[in-house]
């Protein structure tokens, strides 16, 4: 057993000094068993660790508590609190991964009979725990701003899908007015005029919310299903009766050919939104013609929909990127999110979406909805 001078600060800097991949080596083994219990399949080591025990060393070497280099303050620990959110792990495994480092000092150090007690412990605890701090500050920092732009996103998301209704309701008000007869006319007054206006004033305000909201970003997609069972035709047909206005005003066909008994399992409101932003893509581009839309079951449970239109199909070009978000047609009316948005509703349900298109003869949009888990085919 070692004796109490055996392990003084003075002796453990020595130690140290001459073992610090062997400090890293042990941590790498007892951290590599924490993330294999995450079952993360990535690196367990990261370039902050030297670092951090260099400074341990340097500190007991001085005997003293030392203050974190400015390098140490802006790099190391908050890169690895940024790298391990976006791994998956939570504050409190990031927390444990450094007390995993704490314990690999205490195994090495036993590992040459020495003991960690005393003063050489405040000096090992206290770096380690300015580096836990820095890395949960970063942590948190990173979190909040995905957050925040997750927000942001989904507002503009929300902004977007808001003006096909509001445009349907516009032109609903439109028809009504031109249908009045004069008396009719008459006793309406200026009705007609302030719905135009509250109309218009909702109109910018989706604007202003699109034009400082919608920014590409790396994320993911920040929609969460609710699924349910629900039978799909009904659902696609209240989007026909409500959108008609919208397709008569460009004298375009819907066609509801969905089986009146299939059902799927999804969140329905997010699914109503998938369709309704795929037929007003197709509105844009099938002026006087027809838009189809169907369904069918495959043979292990999945549904596929599809959306077909006989417009004049989409640009070679935009083909590659019409999920893409802000990706538009400079040639049409939009901000480019509606396809986008389609995207990561679909994917979110564990679905896939595609386009088929040549120029002239129309544009197929296809998404799939997988089963619900563990049900019979």
């Amino acid at each position: 057993m070692p004796s109490a001078n055996h392990c003084t600060v003075d002796h453990l800097a020595k130690l140290f000094a001459g073992c610090q991949e062997e400090v890293i080596a042990e941590w790498r083994v007892q951290a590599g068993e924490l993330l294999r219990e995450l079952n993360l399949d990535k690196p367990t080591i990261t370039d902050h660790l030297p670092d951090v025990i260099a400074e341990i060393t340097r500190d007991l070497a001085l005997g003293r508590y030392g203050t974190l280099s400015e390098e140490h303050t802006r790099g190391s620990p908050p890169v690895h609190g940024v790298q391990r959110f976006h791994d998956g792990l939570d504050v409190g495994e990031v927390v444990a991964e450094y007390n995993l480092l704490r314990t690999a000092f205490v195994t090495v150090a036993e590992r040459h009979d020495f003991y960690i007690v005393g003063e050489a412990a405040r000096i090992i605890n206290h770096r380690i725990d300015e580096a836990v701090r820095l890395a949960v500050m970063a942590f948190a920092a990173q979190q909040a701003l995905i957050r925040k732009e997750q927000e942001d996103e989904h507002l503009a998301f929300v902004a977007h899908d808001l003006r096909t209704p509001l445009n349907a309701v516009s032109l609903l008000v439109d028809h009504l007015r031109l249908g009045l007869d004069e008396r009719a006319a008459e006793e309406a007054g200026d009705l007609f005029e302030i719905i135009g206006r509250n109309l218009q004033r909702v109109e910018d305000l989706i604007k202003q919310v699109l034009d400082t909201k919608v920014q590409p970003t790396a994320l993911g997609s920040s929609f969460r299903p609710e699924r349910r069972t629900f039978e799909l035709w009904p659902l696609v047909q209240r989007l026909v009766i409500d959108l008609r206005s919208v397709a008569s005003k460009h004298d375009i066909e819907v066609v509801n050919e969905i089986p009146r008994a299939l059902r799927v399992w999804a969140d329905a409101g997010l699914i109503s939104q998938v369709f309704q932003n795929m037929l007003g893509n197709a509105f844009k581009y099938a002026a006087r013609g027809r838009v189809v839309v169907s369904a069918q079951e495959d043979g292990d449970g999945t549904v596929t929909c599809v959306v077909h239109d006989n417009g004049a199909g989409i640009p070679f070009e935009m083909l590659a990127k019409v999920f893409d978000k802000t990706a538009s047609d400079p040639f049409k009316a939009g901000t480019g999110l509606g396809l986008a948005i389609v995207k990561q509703i679909v994917e979110a349900h564990g679905g896939s979406v595609s386009v088929e298109s040549v120029p002239g003869a129309g544009a197929t949009f296809t998404f799939s909805l997988p089963p619900k888990a563990g049900s019979s085919v």
